[in-house]
């Protein structure tokens, strides 16, 4: 469902606006209503009358320092030690030993947590490296950089809850973790090994310690900005991925329609990128891994909105000049009336109801281009490519609609049956199950702009799911 937005000019759309161009990240509708409360609380920290003039003055930075006390409290920093499993057994048994092979002569590896957040993702790197025998004597470093400094300080003290270990295998937590009361402290020899950083990925240049990266990890990043800012970042990262390396986004990210540089390569549970021109390190497996086909694209229109220019295509590794600066006040709205997210969205759902489907992926491609974090987007784009057959990249969108809702029992329903499809039966089932606990919990939520669609009401998804499940 899409949330109502505040009027375009109000002080809290001005504030969403810096906030995206200051961090890239895009607030979605659904925290309008927190962030407006944090705008108040933080107004009356720093001693002016209201939100409009704490905006005002932030824009006008008349407020030094805040950033450092608002980043932290409009930033996610969700997360736990081995979050997403999946992808850290593909590092330990494929990645790592195919690292291995291709840096023996140099006997180090470089890897980067980007948007680390407090820490839980390079550290439990760092408990994989320091665990793998064939790396016993080598130099390996692992850059952990984030915006927020409050996180990044949390991470060096290096001090967590019982929520965030609580995915810790039992040895682990014995060998690399103290207690210290209700907390518990990371190993400091494991943390010496962990670089702190912070980085900003929407501006450039990224100040980092090396020049090259053998396993980056990006996971939940590109999902928070907009698309232009998706392609530089990108760019700039598979700049620092050594020919030989790989990068790791969320379950519910993808770079298809976003750059050409790399491309997707499946590890079996999950998927990473490497570079399409050069020859990665090649993971041992029962079979070679299968490369993604080149996918057929939606028809990609002008973004309702000028966007930020393209970077040149740059040569490996040489240095590149950051984007033109944009200065962190409130740009005049156009006299051109843009469509709202909302009416994109309608347009799409009527231009597919009269079976017109190159002009619901316009829409649809609009909508994304808009506003990325809009659930109902990506789950109109994932209905666009179910009825192409184009399964995969129907799942892809389905996960990012989930990730932004996961309360969209329609969605997963649709996601459990592509999964079907695509012969994962133990991945679908998970999904009707989530679909039957939702609909018993009321917990559940409705694409309702899309009614005209044929999509499962809430009977047909239980009918659906308890079919499913009930076929074991």
């Amino acid at each position: 469902m899409i949330q109502p937005q505040p009027e375009e000019s109000s002080p809290l759309q001005r504030l969403v606006v810096l906030i995206r161009e200051t961090t890239g990240n895009v607030i979605p509708p659904a925290r309008f209503a927190f962030l407006e409360e944090v705008a108040e609380r933080r107004a009356k920290a720093c001693g002016v009358s209201g939100v409009e003039a704490y905006v005002h003055a932030l824009a006008a930075r008349e407020l030094p320092n805040e950033w450092e006390n608002l980043i932290p409290l409009v930033t996610i920093k969700e997360s736990y030690f081995f979050r997403a499993p999946q992808q850290f057994d593909v590092v330990r048994q494929r990645i790592l030993p195919a690292l291995v092979k291709a840096r023996s002569a140099s006997r180090q590896l470089r890897i980067w947590s980007a948007a680390c957040a407090r820490g839980e993702e390079p550290a439990t790197l760092a408990m994989l490296l320091a665990d793998e025998p064939s790396l016993a004597g080598w130099s390996w470093t692992i850059v952990a950089t984030d915006l927020d400094e409050e996180a990044l300080a949390g991470a060096r003290i290096g001090l967590y809850g019982e929520r965030a270990v609580s995915q810790v295998p039992p040895e682990l937590l014995a060998r690399w973790f103290t207690r210290r009361g209700k907390l518990y402290e990371l190993d400091s020899g494991l943390r010496s090994r962990i670089v702190y950083q912070s980085l900003n990925l929407a501006h450039a240049p990224f100040a980092l310690p090396y020049d090259e990266f053998d396993l980056v990890l990006m996971r939940n990043v590109l999902i928070y900005f907009r698309r232009p800012l998706q392609r530089w970042v990108i760019s700039q990262v598979a700049r620092l991925l050594t020919p030989e390396g790989y990068l790791f986004l969320g379950a519910s990210e993808t770079l298809w329609q976003i750059q050409d540089e790399l491309e997707s390569v499946d590890l079996g549970p999950c998927f990473a990128y490497h570079h399409r021109e050069a020859r990665p390190a090649e993971v041992e497996s029962p079979k070679a891994p299968a490369k993604r086909p080149e996918r057929p694209r939606l028809p990609r229109p002008t973004p309702p909105q000028p966007a930020p220019a393209e970077p040149a295509p740059p040569r490996p590794r040489a240095p590149v000049p950051a984007p033109e600066p944009r200065p962190l006040v409130a740009q005049a709205p156009p006299q051109a009336v843009v469509p709202s997210v909302h009416e994109l969205l309608l347009a799409a759902a009527r231009e597919l109801a009269a079976n017109r489907t190159a002009e619901a992926g316009r829409a649809v491609e609009q909508a994304l281009v808009a506003n990325p974090s809009e659930p109902s987007a990506h789950a109109l784009e994932g209905f666009l490519h179910d009825l192409a057959g184009r399964s995969e990249e129907a799942v892809t969108a389905y996960r990012a609609a989930l990730y932004l809702d996961p309360g969209l029992f329609q969605v997963r329903v649709l996601l459990g049956d592509c999964l079907l499809r695509l012969g994962h039966r133990d991945r679908a089932e998970q999904q009707f199950r989530e679909v039957l606990t939702l609909l018993a919990g009321g917990r559940e939520r409705t694409l309702v702009l899309f009614s005209d669609l044929p999509l499962p009401d809430r009977d047909r998804a239980q009918r659906r799911a308890r079919q499913v499940l009930k076929g074991k």
